[in-house]
Order: structure tokens, then sequence, then C-alpha cells
């Protein structure tokens, strides 16, 4: 069912790049401002400056961070700081790192090129909405480079793990690309440009579909991009480089998978009394008490529950206590939802707390939830405790995260999950391999 194909990667060349390490960039849609200021200073061929350029007062039409962002990747191809290799290859890409539970894991994938299918095709299956700021944004920069510089990372099923086979045959050798990022992650690349090694793997991964794990905004945009394209060339015949996109590709019935849990912010609620919510959800949750100094305690017996039962922390800047809130077994929650909701969906924690908890108990739907006037979303649970303490926000909503066979579930019944439902980790580095778009 998919595509794949061997592309000409773009890549960093090592005579003109000493340290790597100092030219790569996280995704650009976890850059915040800090970050982008630290990679600019870090390197003059860093990649945020194509990523994520900077915005300068009074940036035109004619001189913006999209022009800047292509001006340095002309220069920089021109001055051989970015090569392009000689033939089409498949990037084999392994990601190193330790889970909090120090765990060592290892993420194993490859980067190719893959066709554009569209959405309802059911080759490549999404699980979350989007937003169309994030995709305009992506859309002017493609248009002005004409390349990817991210890849989107995809999930496949194969249990028989074959391709894992080719790929950890490959990784006995030493890498061409070999960094760290700040979280401690080793990047590892190799290349296979063995034509036969590359049709075993072109054949497996014809047989399966192809789930989006992180990048349904870059997805959505390069078929914007391919179509518009195709009206200015007349191009039509699915063979052109804008008819595909960069994509990662890992096997979800690997064991170096992770996803973590995304934990939610809530402020600006109006008149919140803590006391009335708990009230209120008494019916359907059984609530448990933690102290604050029981904090290790309460984290555990929430990740516990979240096995066997749809479980959620609270934490209010009106107490000093922690709350372990449980759906009780049996209870109706239909006629508190809006709108009807499919049996996979009605599955997941993330779908009970924003329309449960936060749309029926709370009042905050989907226009708010688009409009990103109540809800804030991060990874790590002591900076969701020092929000909450420092009084930047209202309520803290701790979560379990979700699992790759509810992604998988849910993506297969042609469902979405609501935004920020996912956190795969680790973060695949921008700036290993580039493709461009151009003939």
């Amino acid at each position: 069912m998919a595509r794949i194909e061997p592309f000409r990667g773009i890549r960093y060349n090592p005579d003109k790049v000493e340290n790597l390490d100092l030219v790569m960039a996280p995704p650009y849609d976890i850059i915040p401002p800090g970050l982008q200021k630290q990679l600019y200073d870090q390197h003059p061929h860093n990649v945020v400056r194509l990523e994520l350029n900077r915005q300068i007062p009074g940036d035109t039409d004619g001189d913006n961070r999209y022009t800047r962002a292509a001006a340095h990747l002309a220069q920089w191809l021109e001055a051989d700081v970015l090569v392009q290799d000689a033939q089409p290859m498949l990037y084999v890409y392994f990601l190193d790192y330790v889970t909090p539970e120090r765990d060592e894991k290892t993420l194993k994938g490859f980067l190719s090129r893959v066709h554009l299918e569209e959405l309802d095709s059911g080759v490549v299956l999404p699980h979350e909405n989007t937003l169309s700021g994030p995709k305009a944004d992506r859309l002017r920069l493609m248009q002005s480079c004409h390349a990817n510089f991210s890849p989107i990372f995809s999930l496949y099923s194969n249990p028989e793990r074959e391709i894992v086979a080719i790929l950890d045959a490959t990784a006995r050798t030493e890498p061409c690309i070999h960094v760290s990022d700040p979280d401690g992650v080793r990047h590892r690349v190799w290349h296979i440009d063995d034509v036969s090694t590359i049709a075993r793997i072109q054949k497996v991964m014809a047989e399966r579909p192809l789930f989006i794990a992180d990048g349904h905004h870059r997805y959505e945009t390069a078929l914007t991009y391919r179509n518009l394209r195709r009206e200015e060339t007349g191009l039509r015949d699915g063979r052109q480089p804008f008819d595909h996109v960069l994509m990662y590709f890992s096997n979800m019935d690997d064991p170096g998978l992770s996803i973590f849990p995304t934990h939610r912010l809530v402020d600006h609620l109006h008149a919140f009394d803590l006391n009335r919510l708990l009230g209120q959800i008494a019916d359907y949750f059984e609530i448990r008490v933690f102290s604050f100094v029981q904090k290790g305690a309460f984290l555990q017996e929430l990740k516990t529950l979240g096995q066997t039962a749809h479980a959620f922390g609270l934490y209010s800047c009106d107490s000093d206590d922690l709350y372990l809130l449980t759906l009780k077994p049996g209870v109706h929650i239909e006629p508190l939802l809006k709108t009807a909701l499919s049996p996979v969906l009605r599955g997941l924690d993330v779908t009970l707390l924003h329309s449960v908890l936060l749309e029926h108990f709370l009042g905050i739907g989907e226009k708010e939830l688009a409009a990103q006037s109540h809800v804030r979303y991060l990874k790590e649970t002591e900076d969701a405790f020092h929000a909450v303490n420092d009084r930047d926000a209202q309520l803290a909503f701790l979560m379990n995260g979700t699992r790759v066979d509810q992604l998988r579930d849910v993506s297969l019944q042609g469902e979405k999950m609501p935004q920020k439902s996912t956190y795969f980790y680790p973060k695949l580095l921008t700036g290993l391999v580039l493709n461009t778009l151009r003939a």
C-alpha cells in the first residue's frame, strides 16, 4: 500500500561542519523562542535557520523568515556546507535513549521518500485533527524552499520484524552520522544503496498502511503543496519530487517505541471553585486524596490504575492536595456528552478528559480548544506542578500515555483523537537528512 522510494538526501558536509551536534535542531513545533535563540547562537549553519527562521520587525513580502530560509539553503548548497548524495538511498536511523524508568531503548527505523496519498485512501492514516495556523506556516516555507527539512514520523505494523532485521544488519557497520542531542539521545544514521535490499524493504512496506505518529500538519501541507505544484507545472504523472514527502518509518510492534503522556494546564476559568467541581464529578469518578508530600505515591498509583481503568490526576492552586480521579465501573457517561462517541474513542483517557471533565464540567469545548484560550499542553510532570504552584495555571490534569494499539484502532476506524493525545519519544532530529522537492 505504501510506495516508498530511495532518494538523494542532502546532508551536512563534515569537511565544512566539524561538530554536527551544533547544527541539528528539534522539530519546529517544539522550539520555543528561547531555544530558537540558543540554536541561532550555537552555530551559523544551524538548521533552525531553515526550519524555523526568526521573524524580524519590518519583515515584508519580499524579505521575511521564509525568503531568508530559502536564501540560506541556496547559499549553503553553493558553499558545499550542504551536499547532495550522488545516488538514491534509504537512510537507516536509530535513536538510543533512556526512559524515565531508566530503561535503555533503541527506536529503529529508516528515512525515505513516500508517495503522497489522500487521507481517505486507507494508505496513510491520521489520528489527530489539525489547525490551520501551523499548516499555513509550513506551506509558506515549502513554497519558498521547495524542500523537506524534517521528516514526518510514521508507524507500520510488521510483527515478523522483517525490516528491522535488515536495519539491524546495516547497523553493524560504522554510522555515517552520529550525533547526540541535549536530552542525551544518540542519533545514528547509515545508508542503504543496494538495489536488492531496497527492493526487499519496498515489498514489505507495499503490503501495509502507514499510521502518522508525528507530523499531521506537515503531511496535509505536503498534499496542498503537491496540488499547487501540479497546477503550476501541469505535471500530474505522480512521478515528480513534489508528489512525495520525507518520512521516517518505524515498526509499531518493536519495543523501542515510547509514547509519553501530554498533561493539560487549565486557566482563565471564571469563578472556578474546586470543591464545587469535586462535588459535581463525584457521581462519576472515585476521588482519592493525597497530600502533596505523597506526590511519588500519587504518580505511581496514577500509572498503576491507568493499566486497567480511566484515571486522571488533578492538582489545583486552590488546594495543597492531589486528587486521583478514577471513572467508576459501569457508570454511564453518555448523558454528559454533546456528541456520541464511538467505542474506540470512548476507550481513550484523553477523550473522556476532553468530553467529560473539560467540556461538560468546565465549559471548555472545541471552540475554546481551537482558540487555545484555556488549555495548554506540556510533557513534564514536574512542570505541571510548578505551573500550579506558581499560579501560572488554575488546574493541572495529569495523564497516562495513549497506547500504540489505541492509536492503531482509532486510525483504522477513521476516527480522530483530540489535539495532543500522543507524545512520541524520542523526537526525530531535524538536519540529519534533507529532501529537495525540485526535479
